[in-house]
């Protein structure tokens, strides 16, 4: 999500647009306002979700009050969290319209291990919050369709506009970083400098199927194949995953590195040969195309709305698989490729994600901007 941000942030800044992005951090007392980034970060106490921390204080009338004097023409919420609430205050303070990103599924905020009481009694919570979002968005989007049914299961029927993620693909490069700088990338991870590497990116959550991935990898990949696995981020699953690891005996050949700053990331994703993700459920993630621009070819399992045939062409920019043996098919067949052939794939990823970006993500929301506007005075002037 905070890439996701980020990017839009800077489309919209260089199209001449303010942006005010309004975040927490576990690691500040006091509301911080940097003008350099121009950014405000509220402090925040740990919990035991996906994020592993929410906003303290929401109603801090000096927080409120620095926000209402930006003076807005939308608030675009990217959460249901208490920083959500945040925008819906200062929205009705200003009297503007909201616009509502879906990032996420509310149903897979908490570890699977935790008790089944205080699991539904958590869940039930956060769709309540995931709700209100809905019911006071004037326009609600996300990067991918699947999004309508996270929708239904909360018993809401809205519309929803997709907006497709889009990355810096000048930044997330493969061309930027050296054939010397990959050998020194996965040594520091620990990494065969000549062994083929499979990659996930993201929060470690049940959502993302990573079990399929590990259980797939400990019956079908052998050591050697010369495979290893790398799996970037934390999140409520980690501990259950590091495990799992080690009653399928593969704990030498799949690697942790918890959670990482995007500005490392072009590296990591250069110093690897395929994406790997395992998740039917899950939107269309930053990681995904981010690791597409880095000339990663995606393996992806198939959805049962098969909406990830709108984005991979088997063979072409990825590869789409039902079960695990095909699954491990596909890794073994990357392993045989020789380097001039890796190349290649390389490139065609990259021209295809390029191929399919039209508009910006900053161009797409002013678009959606422009209806929330539209939607919010035709309703206040009823």
């Amino acid at each position: 999500m905070a890439s996701y941000v980020d990017v839009l942030k800077k489309e919209l800044t260089a199209l001449s647009h303010e942006v005010l992005v309004v975040t927490a951090s576990p690691n500040i007392k006091e509301v911080f306002y940097s003008q350099m980034e121009y950014n405000i970060y509220c402090p925040a106490k740990k919990t035991d979700n996906k994020y592993g921390f929410e906003c303290k204080d929401i109603k801090n009338p000096n927080l409120i009050a620095l926000l209402s004097d930006f003076k807005p023409d939308v608030v675009h919420i990217h959460t249901d969290t208490k920083i959500g609430y945040l925008g819906l205050t200062v929205a009705d303070k200003c009297s503007v319209p909201v616009v509502f990103t879906i990032h996420d599924y509310f149903m897979d905020r908490y570890a699977a291990n935790s008790s089944r009481m205080i699991w539904n009694l958590k869940t039930i919570r956060e769709k309540r919050h995931f709700c209100d979002m809905l019911d006071n968005a004037d326009v609600v989007t996300s990067s991918c369709s699947r999004a309508a049914i996270f929708v239904q299961k909360a018993d809401r029927r809205r519309r929803i506009l997709v907006v497709h993620s889009h990355t810096d693909t000048d930044k997330f490069d493969y061309h930027n970083t050296s054939p010397a700088a990959v050998k020194k990338m996965r040594e520091k991870l620990g990494l065969s400098t000549n062994g083929t590497v499979a990659l996930f990116a993201g929060k470690l959550t049940i959502e993302k199927n990573l079990e399929f991935v590990l259980t797939a990898f400990a019956k079908y990949i052998s050591p050697a194949d010369n495979i290893q696995l790398l799996l970037v981020g934390d999140g409520t699953e980690t501990d259950y995953l590091h495990r799992l690891c080690r009653t399928l005996k593969i704990d030498d050949r799949v690697f942790f590195t918890g959670a990482v700053a995007n500005s490392i990331m072009p590296s990591i994703y250069s110093s690897c040969d395929i994406y790997v993700c395992s998740s039917e459920d899950s939107l269309m993630s930053m990681s995904f195309v981010e690791a597409m621009s880095c000339g990663l070819p995606v393996l992806v399992k198939e959805d049962k709305e098969k909406i990830v045939h709108k984005t991979i062409i088997n063979g072409t920019n990825g590869f789409v698989y039902t079960k695990k043996a095909e699954f491990a098919q596909y890794l073994k067949r990357m392993s045989e490729l020789s380097e001039e052939q890796r190349l290649r794939i390389r490139e065609g990823v990259r021209r295809s994600l390029i191929a399919m970006e039209e508009d910006n993500m900053a161009q797409q929301y002013l678009k959606v901007y422009h209806i929330a506007i539209k939607k919010y005075r035709s309703k206040i002037y009823k």
